[in-house]
């Protein structure tokens, strides 16, 4: 939490609101990747209904770099950037099971380093960096996976 109240200081000195509607998605999406519909949802439970104003905040969140959009099974998440201070909106690796959808992140620096250290890089300045991994474990049982929540990414993230 000192992490998010930092940044929210820094925004403020630029004359950035953090409105109780921006607080309330950062809040929702603290932990999860969530798609557009499932934000709304969220919020509604907290009292926030208009569809229109998810959109708007999340642009905001998006071009402040508090919020990244990602494509993950077809599908366009949302991620919030600044809930760990070891990855940020510009180095991001997501991993996804293909059959429950479990989403986890992956930081670790040596890859970020190595894909901007590569060769082909070398008259290139690489600004951004998001990597999305998808598939399914090696030997799994579609109903196994899903009932027992028994998938290998979940191991990963431990």
């Amino acid at each position: 939490m000192e992490h998010k109240e930092a940044i929210f200081q820094e925004l403020r000195k630029q004359n950035v609101r953090i409105t109780k509607q921006r607080r309330a998605i950062i809040d929702v999406l603290e932990g999860k990747h969530l798609t557009i519909q499932e934000i709304h949802s969220e919020l509604k439970k907290l009292g926030f209904h208009n569809l229109g104003t998810v959109y708007n905040n999340i642009d905001f969140l998006i071009e402040h770099k508090i919020v990244t959009q990602i494509f993950i099974n077809g599908k366009k998440h949302y991620d919030l950037t600044i809930d760990e201070s070891t990855h940020s909106a510009d180095s991001h690796i997501h991993v996804t099971c293909r059959v429950n959808n479990n989403i986890i992140e992956i930081n670790d620096s040596d890859i970020f380093d190595y894909i901007k250290n590569h060769e082909i890089f070398k008259n290139f300045n690489v600004n951004k960096l998001q990597i999305v991994v998808e598939g399914t474990c090696a030997h799994y049982d579609t109903d196994q996976c899903k009932a027992t929540d028994a998938c290998f990414i979940k191991k990963l993230s431990r």
